[in-house]
């Protein structure tokens, strides 16, 4: 136990004391900093109670346990191949999921799993026509329906889009959360993601096989001039544990990048961000056009108005293609737009009200034998 020092010479010995006790509270603090800044500090996240109902290689499929479902088309949660699924279910109260959940829906996710040197070759035809279609006829038969909801974020929207295109008879609804489809844009990562000259992912494909988690770490680049800020608001809030539970948890899912498979990287990469091939209708994958103009499902894209990694214009173009769609753009950015304090109350009740309207005209039919060989 501490005891206190004798006054020193000359001096009160109640500024003493008081000098004592300030440096004490100066060195605590110092040392709960280099805690909380080095990553030795998490909290847990992605805590809802889930169940794996289907596994195939790396990628895993998880129902959501719900107890009182009232809205009878359940929705596919599918992620990017570039971080961990648990952003759609970071924190009570930051969650996707527990937002969904609560409004009713049955809920399943996609988890692609962490690939290793095996899966260096799993390129679109792959994740598109094996995985995801795979995910989506386990969801079908697990919930005795013929068509779902499916909704993509990020680059996980991408490929939902894709897979639309090409298998738009299992979709009774799409929901497209910051992804990209025309990737033409002045932000800093489409000025250097379509210029080869910067960017040659295959060389990093036959360098590595699979891109490796460092390649992705230049996200953080992009928004290098707010740290000292975000930085400043931890120091100011050290002494607030809800912040620094909200603080954590999203460091803790930042700092989590996990590698990708070297094919679908290379060839992601070459079609959309170097020759924009999705959007011009020019993608194929297994020798089959993926026509985005296909999609005839109800379809509501959501866009944050400050995102910067998949800006709006990148993201809203894609009503060219489909003129029914409906668009919300919300004032966040890209992470912000799930796990937002604003989101979680104003965007997801608004997509789960929409989700609702669409029930009324898009009953999913019963699982039949025509739709199991899917």
């Amino acid at each position: 136990m501490a005891t206190l020092p004798e006054a020193l010479p000359g001096c009160n010995p109640c500024a003493t004391v008081a000098v004592y006790f300030l440096s004490m509270k100066t060195v605590t603090r110092a040392l709960r900093w280099a805690s909380l800044t080095s990553g030795q500090e998490t909290v847990p996240i992605a805590t809802t109670p889930r169940q794996a109902i289907y596994e195939r290689d790396r990628m895993v499929l998880y129902r959501y346990r719900q107890e009182n479902p009232t809205q009878k088309i359940p929705i596919l949660l599918i992620y990017s191949l570039i971080n961990r699924p648990s952003v759609l279910d970071l924190r009570p109260g930051r969650s996707v999921v527990q937002n969904l959940l609560a409004q009713g829906f049955e809920v399943y996710l996609l988890d692609w799993g962490v690939p290793n040197a095996l899966d260096q070759f799993f390129d679109l035809d792959a994740y598109v026509n094996l995985l995801l279609r795979a995910a989506v006829r386990e969801v079908c038969l697990h919930a005795e329906v013929s068509r779902i909801t499916l909704l993509g974020y990020c680059m996980g929207g991408t490929l939902t889009g894709m897979y639309t295109a090409l298998h738009p008879e299992r979709v009774a609804n799409l929901v497209l959360l910051g992804a990209p489809f025309s990737f033409r844009s002045e932000q800093l990562l489409y000025r250097w993601g379509t210029d080869p000259g910067v960017l040659d992912p295959q060389k990093v494909h036959e360098a590595f096989g699979n891109a490796p988690p460092w390649a992705f770490e230049g996200f953080s680049l992009l928004t290098l001039d707010s740290k000292p800020a975000r930085l400043h608001g931890l120091y100011q809030n050290m002494d607030d544990p809800a912040f620094l539970e909200s603080y954590l948890a999203m460091e803790q899912w930042v700092s989590d990048n996990i590698p990708m498979p070297g094919a679908i990287y290379s060839e992601f990469i070459r079609t959309c961000f170097h020759e924009n091939r999705l959007f011009q209708g020019k993608l194929k994958i297994a020798g089959k056009a993926v026509n985005l103009s296909r999609i005839k499902c109800p379809t509501l894209i959501l866009a944050g108005e400050k995102d910067h990694l998949v800006p709006p214009e990148t993201t809203c173009r894609l009503t060219e293609l489909l003129p029914h769609a409906q668009t919300i753009v919300f004032p966040s950015g890209h992470i912000g737009l799930s796990v937002s304090g604003g989101s979680q109350k104003k965007l997801w009740p608004q997509v789960g009200n929409w989700l609702s309207l669409q029930q009324s005209c898009n009953e999913p039919a019963l699982i039949s034998s025509q739709t199991t060989e899917d």
